[in-house]
């Protein structure tokens, strides 16, 4: 989902760009569209009612079997990969409101944030603990958990920690507010916001700009050679291991007759082959090695957040506090 890609079946429009493959990170060049193969694409239920009265923030899958999303009164309902459980509390005692930010490594380590405090909570696969203060910690706004068990969180004001899979701990700072975090290992994650942010182990690089001001919502590492991020303004930008591409737009011109009506608000990336993002007019975006094709799965209602623990199954949330699954 980035530079090469083609934009192909956007929902209910016609339009499309055609790119080729980069043999390096640039824009696109012409070439003709086709449709997704290899891992998709994936067909979306019906958007079903999770949450009563409040909007699901975020979903984190560690495994088919096993995902979570909670709702921003710190509730969370846990998915077993056929049916939904009924929600109970993050922990016994609220973690305070605000938009949270899950993360789960596996089925039976995940790590959720509130945006209102500076604690954090974790899924054992059985139950929440109890609230762990980090100290230095103000607004949590992110938290991201790669599959070796190594997790990182950074607050509003840029203060970075670290979960080496004993305790929490600070590290050097990451410069400042972030909105998506994605780990691989204790030694790569990324973050994004105004710019892209890398963690090598030992620090948090400057955040660099990749010709767009524009926000950026989300970001996903399958592997220290890959990742994909996103923005508000329907671009995408791919990391080879070495550079981030320039970004180039996915997001189809037209949605449901609004011109440039929606925003990018999240991607998901089980695989460097096959990428989900989700954006804020209820439009599921998948790519599958170099065509992007887009699919209204959630009317206009804003999707907030997708997990895809393989490229056989995707689960999205949205800001009505509905959920819907993609599955082959």
């Amino acid at each position: 989902m980035c530079a090469g890609l083609v934009v192909a079946g956007c929902g209910s429009t016609s339009a499309s760009r055609s790119t080729a493959p980069p043999t390096t990170s640039t824009a696109p060049s012409a070439s003709t569209s086709t449709a997704p193969s290899a891992s998709g694409p994936l067909h979306f239920s019906s958007p079903r009612p999770l949450a009563q009265g409040t909007g699901l923030a975020s979903v984190s899958c560690g495994s088919a079997t096993s995902c979570i999303a909670l709702d921003s009164l710190g509730r969370a309902y846990h998915f077993d990969g056929s049916a939904w459980a009924a929600p109970v509390p993050a922990t016994g005692q609220q973690i305070g409101p605000g938009a949270i930010s899950v993360s789960c490594a596996n089925p039976t380590l995940c790590m959720a944030v509130a945006t209102a405090g500076s604690q954090v909570v974790s899924w054992n696969g059985q139950a929440w603990s109890a609230p762990a203060t980090l100290d230095g910690a103000t607004g949590l706004e992110a938290v991201g958990c790669g599959s070796t068990g190594y997790c990182a969180a950074v607050d509003a004001e840029g203060n970075a920690f670290g979960f080496n899979g004993q305790g929490w701990q600070g590290t050097s700072g990451d410069w400042g507010s972030v909105s998506s975090i994605s780990c691989v290992s204790s030694s790569f994650c990324m973050s994004v916001s105004g710019g892209i942010s890398q963690w090598n182990g030992q620090s948090w690089t400057m955040p660099n700009q990749y010709g767009t001001t524009s926000s950026l919502t989300g970001v996903s590492c399958p592997t220290a050679a890959f990742c994909t991020a996103v923005d508000q303004t329907g671009d995408a930008l791919q990391w080879n291991g070495q550079t981030w591409s320039a970004p180039a737009r996915i997001e189809p011109g037209q949605v449901s007759g609004t011109l440039n009506a929606a925003s990018l608000t999240a991607v998901s990336c089980p695989t460097a082959t096959f990428c989900v993002a989700v954006d804020s007019q209820g439009g599921v975006l998948q790519w599958s090695g170099r065509t992007v094709a887009r699919t209204d799965v959630d009317g206009s209602r804003k999707l907030t957040a997708v997990s895809c623990p393989s490229t056989s199954l995707c689960v999205v949330v949205d800001a009505s506090g509905d959920a819907a699954i993609g599955k082959p």
